[in-house]
């Protein structure tokens, strides 16, 4: 397998890497979550293996953080190794191949592709996290899944091993991916086929549209998560959350967005992880209760619950 990444060994500083305590909550994009036990920022694919083969040899367990824009983090802590892709964000072109790591949050690598003259990915403005992420749960919008551009994914196993997907799209579907619900490797970088284009002004000026629209959704005005619940088949999840009349319902400090019923808010920074999940659980009671209708979460856990 050809990929784009370097095998050779280096001497590691593990004092350098790992992070004890990390505390997690101001990495969400909603505020809140406990500490990881411990942490790191690997930068490059020999300290990402690197790290992988230590929490092997170690019995910790392992989790992955990308945008933990997401991801609910458990006030308990997560056990074990977190291993943050944040630095994991370079890019580079080949032809018509945009090519970005796991790590590089998805505005920015559309900016980038923009940038670099090539369109396809800009109709997903506006969608925080980061590009593996995005891969994870298929993110969409504006009638576009990041799966349909997508050509390649390279992935690395628990024992080290690095791999290419070439990517076939009927593995993709509504928020789901091949990588979905996998605990067992982690996404390292993605290979985009797109459109070479000289109009760059109007295809930035295309992205930023979108994203002010989403803006003025007010899926921006406060902590979250953005979307809970998955659409179910035929029907939309914040139109049901809102039938049931459960715009603004609180518990504790987490909200239900008076903006968007499938948003909830930390509106004044002191919601914790056990009131979202609450207030999730009372959603999914309250709407099968009343509808006859099982919401589905769209977003992750992450830690003792």
């Amino acid at each position: 397998m050809a990929t784009n990444v370097s095998n050779r060994v280096e001497k590691i500083n593990l004092d350098h890497l790992l992070i004890e305590n990390l505390e997690l909550g101001s990495h969400s994009s909603i505020q809140c979550g406990g500490n990881a036990q411990w942490a790191a920022y690997p930068a490059n694919f020999e300290e990402l293996r690197f790290l992988i083969t230590y929490a092997r040899n170690n019995d910790l367990p392992l989790s992955i953080l990308g945008g933990a824009t997401n991801t609910l983090i458990s006030d308990n802590g997560v056990e074990g190794l977190v291993i943050l892709t944040n630095h994991l964000a370079s890019r580079h072109v080949m032809g018509e191949m945009f090519c970005v790591r796991s790590g590089c949050p998805l505005e920015h690598a559309i900016s980038q592709a923009i940038e670099d003259g090539l369109e396809g990915l800009e109709m997903l403005g506006g969608i925080p996290g980061s590009v593996g992420g995005a891969i994870y749960g298929n993110s969409g919008a504006n009638g576009v899944q990041i799966g349909d551009l997508l050509y390649y994914v390279d992935y690395m196993t628990l024992d080290g091993k690095l791999h290419r997907m070439q990517i076939h799209h009927d593995e993709f579907s509504y928020r789901q991916s091949p990588f979905t619900g996998r605990d067992d490797l982690i996404i390292y970088e993605a290979g985009f086929r797109l459109k070479p284009t000289t109009q760059t002004s109007e295809i930035r000026k295309r992205k930023d549209t979108i994203k002010k629209h989403r803006k003025q959704k007010g899926l921006y005005d406060y902590p979250s998560l953005g979307s809970i619940f998955k659409n179910p088949a035929g029907k939309k999840a914040a139109a049901l959350i809102d039938a049931c009349a459960l715009k603004g319902h609180t518990i504790g400090g987490a909200s239900i967005s008076p903006t968007h019923a499938n948003i909830i808010i930390n509106k004044e920074g002191k919601a914790t992880s056990a009131d979202v999940r609450a207030l999730i659980e009372y959603i999914k009671t309250t709407v099968q209760k009343e509808l006859h209708i099982t919401l589905e979460e769209e977003i992750q856990y992450l830690g003792h619950w």
